[in-house]
């Protein structure tokens, strides 16, 4: 897939993306933003799509805040298929989680206190 090679080689070159209210966001160092931003306005709609949606086969997250395994179970299913939210589990300095894992990561270790 096209996003997630795009966004792997971006945050390699020092360029993180995210999605904020909508809106791809882009912060790093102001040449590696500048060289890469050509490339990102291209692919813009595939980025876009690639934060916000999640997979179609993806799990839900339980409706008990408390089922704790439960929550495991769905967020791991997400991250072990997500180049994105691989990264951002080594370290901030790597990266954010993308949308769908930054909720469910939410939900597994702060269960009872993050709607969804």
């Amino acid at each position: 897939m096209i996003a997630a090679t795009l966004i792997r080689t971006a945050l390699d070159a020092g360029v993180e993306l995210r999605l904020v209210d909508g809106q791809l966001k882009v912060s790093g160092r102001r040449k590696a933003v500048e060289l890469w931003a050509p490339t990102l306005r291209q692919h813009k709609a595939d980025l876009i799509c690639w934060f916000g949606q999640p997979a179609a086969n993806e799990p839900e997250p339980p409706s008990d805040p408390g089922a704790w395994h439960e929550l495991a179970a769905a967020y791991y299913a997400h991250h072990f298929k997500c180049p994105t939210c691989q990264a951002a589990g080594r370290g901030a300095r790597y990266g954010l989680r993308c949308g769908t894992g930054a909720a469910l990561w939410s939900a597994y270790t702060m269960p009872g206190k993050v709607a969804l």
